[in-house]
């Protein structure tokens, strides 16, 4: 059972959108994400919002969480403990960062180094392994 039930659009309206562009968090916009995702059983709102906000620190918080969800997401796990729908929402947020992170992280001067993880997750197991930037 869920705590609230959100329409589809109450994500722009949350402290969600405002957690991306705080340059000095409290909590890391990937936990509020969890939070959001976790309160909802959903992820498409909240990463929407995330693709529609075009701000430097919503690209900073975004290699952010790149950094931290890389091994789980390139083990095909869902990088947070989840109940439900860990197996749908593992592959909308691997193909979420596939599709929006490398512009992004690019535009906002992130290393190769960081964009490797995203083009793993684009290849199937046994490429992925067997990539030389995979990690080891």
């Amino acid at each position: 059972m869920r705590y609230v039930s959100w329409g589809a659009h109450s994500a722009e309206f949350t402290p969600w959108a405002l957690s991306l562009i705080d340059p000095d968090p409290t909590v890391p916009a990937y936990e509020v994400l969890v939070l959001c995702a976790e309160a909802s059983g959903e992820l498409s709102p909240w990463l929407t919002v995330w693709a529609e906000l075009r701000h430097p620190v919503a690209d900073q918080n975004l290699a952010e969480a790149v950094r931290e969800w890389e091994y789980d997401l390139l083990g095909d796990q869902l990088p947070w403990h989840s109940l439900e729908n860990r197996d749908e929402m593992c592959a909308e947020l691997a193909a979420w960062l596939i599709r929006h992170a490398p512009d992004r992280l690019r535009a906002h001067g992130a290393s190769e180094e960081l964009l490797h993880p995203i083009r793993l997750l684009s290849l199937p197991g046994p490429a992925r392994w067997e990539d030389p930037h995979a990690p080891g």
